[in-house]
């Protein structure tokens, strides 16, 4: 198979969802979530409620407060505890915004862009796209919630497209076998004429979800984008090349421009002791993708 004679792209994915009949609803507990972020009046309790009607969210939550990198010493023995004492009110809420949009949406198996290496790549992406956003100087630092809920969303267009349009993201995965070597986004624009970050942000807009989140979603691969929001897409695209180096993700190589660093007033040996920290909680992290992805 080879992508280079194609000079149209071979699928018009954009054209495709504009015929569905209705894009996917936000999943029911992700409308909990945003109503609860809008109301003034929430609390822990509230938050806490929501995330306990899922036994497995709730697991997640205090997984993520066990981890190293956050070096509580107590034990986190209830989703209060993690919320009240480690998380925090927004973090918990960004991450249960995230698990809770894109756990419906099924992958086909046997293919590399599989529903275990979209959740591996989202959480240890998300975990790390929060501690770098640490690092940054105060003028410039997002929460950390929406920092994490951009990593960990921001690869969102490829379940998207595979829960909507399987035959076609089948195809996908095809030219991605037979042609390792090339950017997984160039593969994308030549089989659909968009890549993922596009196509995600499509229906991040349509559901109304933070800008900085769609910013970052569409960006994330855009290396030259400075407009609003740019510190999200740019903390994306750093762990994203930090974690090219321990083989997860789709990053084009782990090679890490100084524009990036400098854009986000960050040093390499400070960003890269930064992922040596998160990936002492790698044990931790993998287990909460493995589960997500069952």
């Amino acid at each position: 198979m080879n992508a280079e004679k194609t000079k149209e792209p071979l699928l018009n994915i954009k054209a495709r969802i504009a015929k569905l009949d209705r894009l996917p609803a936000m999943p029911e507990m992700a409308q909990q979530v945003i109503q609860l972020s809008a109301n003034p009046e929430a609390s822990v309790s509230d938050l806490v409620k929501i995330v306990e009607m899922d036994p497995s969210l709730a697991a997640q939550v205090m997984r993520y407060a066990s981890s190293p990198f956050f070096s509580y010493r107590g034990k986190v023995d209830s989703v209060q505890t993690a919320v009240s004492r480690v998380l925090g009110f927004s973090m918990v809420m960004n991450l249960a915004l995230g698990v809770a949009t894109a756990r419906p949406f099924k992958l086909p198996k046997n293919v590399p862009l599989n529903m275990s290496a979209f959740w591996r790549h989202a959480i240890f992406s998300a975990a790390l796209t929060q501690a770098l956003s640490s690092e940054l100087a105060d003028d410039i630092r997002p929460p950390a919630g929406l920092a994490y809920l951009a990593g960990l969303l921001h690869n969102f267009g490829h379940i998207l497209v595979g829960h909507l349009f399987r035959k076609e993201f089948l195809i996908l995965n095809k030219f991605i076998i037979a042609e390792p070597e090339k950017e997984l986004v160039e593969i994308e624009k030549q089989v659909f004429g968009y890549e993922h970050g596009q196509i995600g942000a499509w229906l991040m807009d349509v559901w109304k979800l933070p800008e900085e989140l769609i910013v970052a979603t569409r960006e994330h691969n855009n290396l030259n984008y400075h407009g609003q929001h740019a510190v999200y897409p740019q903390l994306v695209a750093l762990s994203d090349r930090l974690l090219k180096e321990y083989d997860i993700g789709d990053a084009p190589n782990s090679s890490i421009p100084q524009s990036l660093l400098q854009s986000l007033e960050i040093g390499d040996y400070q960003a890269r002791m930064v992922v040596n920290r998160v990936m002492e909680g790698c044990e931790g992290l993998d287990t909460m993708a493995r589960q997500l992805a069952s």
